[in-house]
């Protein structure tokens, strides 16, 4: 019986000395769809990714290349300055072989804009049922978009507009010239508005000269609105 323990004893020790930590761990298989799951599941946190507004595509690792053991669950890594638009992740291993493997993904982002549905000739006083919002996506895009239908309905184009394209406030004239406008006076605390006819063409934020109906007197002021402008101190 001593004998027996004795050697009970002697094997415990020689595994102790033989066994390396991550086989008393337990290991498990990773299959090449939960591998890419991880992964995407890790952009979106790294990413801070809003659904609404962005999506992210991991390109799917081959199932050719089988399930991976791990002692632990695999380490996810960008590299270092990682361009979202196009970048490929790493996924490792160190136990119990080394291993890593490296996954395709990008980050498309969205915006939701403004675009014609219908062709619209230069001139038109542009209503609410000729637009619509659709996403684009944001790389794609130029210039100063309109994001809401309201802020422009009644405003005119000054080029043509096809049917799909995005609409740009360079595009519109919110004020035209010989336009009757709101003229809006506020300075301490005190706000007055007046009428005055617009002396050239102007688009949100722009300066513009106004002549006030009242005075005759030219003024300088920016434009807030469709017909609405401030004047500016």
């Amino acid at each position: 019986m001593k004998k027996y323990e004795n050697f009970i004893r002697s094997c415990i020790l020689l595994l102790a000395f033989t066994i390396s930590p991550w086989c008393q761990a337990q290991v498990q298989q990773f299959s090449p769809s939960q591998l890419t799951d991880a992964v995407k599941d890790w952009l979106q946190t790294a990413w801070a990714v809003d659904e609404l507004e962005s999506e992210i595509h991991v390109t799917a690792l081959d199932s050719r290349i089988g399930s991976k053991d791990c002692a632990h669950q695999p380490q996810i890594s960008l590299p270092a300055n990682a361009n979202p638009r196009q970048t490929t992740v790493q996924i490792s291993c160190s136990a119990p072989t080394s291993w890593q493997l490296f996954v395709p993904a990008r980050l498309t982002e969205w915006l939701a804009l403004v675009v014609s549905r219908q062709n619209i000739a230069p001139g038109t006083v542009i209503t609410a049922d000729m637009l619509e919002v659709q996403r684009r996506e944001r790389r794609l895009v130029r210039g100063n978009i309109v994001q809401d239908i309201a802020t422009v309905a009644g405003s005119r184009n000054k080029r043509s507009l096809s049917a799909g394209q995005i609409l740009s406030l360079q595009d519109l004239c919110l004020v035209c010239r010989g336009d009757i406008v709101t003229i809006e006076i506020s300075q301490g605390g005190l706000a007055v508005s007046a009428t005055g006819v617009a002396q050239q063409d102007g688009t949100l934020g722009e300066v513009i000269q106004v002549r006030n109906q009242q005075s005759g007197r030219a003024i300088s002021t920016e434009v807030t609105g469709v017909n609405q402008v401030k004047v500016r101190f």
